[in-house]
């Protein structure tokens, strides 16, 4: 008696060949997923933005903005005598893109507010963007201390008539003005009352973006297409 150990001679290579082409898609498609832009996990936001300073030269500001980033943050001054040197010339070359902007102070407890405040206003003006001017500690010694100063410097800033966002928790929120708007810097998002925008990762790209395929700072706007435009389109330049 003649035993048919297999009744589809097909069937076994039919398996290793779907095995195969499975295994070869997985690798594409995590290559190609290390070229795309990176977005925020698990989230469906599509306002997306970047830091930009003296680290990164040579952006093409438009093909960023069709490449799907929707707004820019600058670094500006940290104390009394740090200005990044690609400031200005970003600021000049955003205004003839669509892309908003907004501008980063690094604030230090090494010097008083009013010399950071003149140091700032002499550096960079009242031109700071449209989006709100974002406040982000210089130190990790984050004492109650250096909160009530930073709230003080934060209410010099919003008596300019200027939009304030810290880079911080929102448990710190009675030391600063009304209105101040905060940063979410956590790894997953998981409390969205209380932040305007995300920093969601430090080490990000933009795809077909020269000198940005790695170590970029990447924001999310919290909210919708709509709100976004309502707050901080550029109709609303500050």
């Amino acid at each position: 008696m003649i035993v048919h150990r297999y009744q589809h001679k097909y069937t076994f290579p039919s398996i290793i060949i779907l095995l195969v082409l499975a295994i070869l898609g997985l690798i594409w498609g995590y290559f190609n997923m290390q070229k795309n832009t990176t977005v925020p996990r698990g989230s469906n936001m599509s306002v997306l933005g970047i830091e930009l300073d003296q680290t990164k030269d040579y952006i093409d500001l438009h093909k960023l903005e069709k490449n799907g980033i929707s707004f820019v943050y600058l670094r500006s001054t940290q104390g009394k005598s740090y200005f990044d040197d690609n400031y200005l010339l970003y600021r000049d070359q955003l205004q003839g893109t669509n892309l908003n902007f907004g501008t980063i102070i690094s604030y230090s407890d090494e010097t008083s507010n009013e010399e950071q405040y003149q140091y700032f206003l002499n550096k960079v003006g009242t031109n700071t963007g449209t989006l709100p001017v974002m406040i982000v500690p210089a130190t990790s010694n984050l004492t109650k201390t250096y909160w009530q100063r930073m709230g003080r410097f934060a209410q010099m800033i919003n008596n300019l008539g200027k939009r304030v966002m810290i880079a911080g928790n929102y448990h710190y929120h009675k030391y600063f003005p009304e209105g101040t708007r905060f940063l979410y810097t956590g790894a997953s998002l998981k409390d969205r009352r209380h932040y305007a925008f995300w920093c969601y990762t430090q080490n990000g790209r933009v795809k077909n973006i020269d000198n940005l395929n790695r170590d970029v700072t990447m924001f999310a706007y919290i909210g919708t297409n709509t709100q976004y435009e309502q707050l901080y389109g550029q109709q609303k330049v500050q």
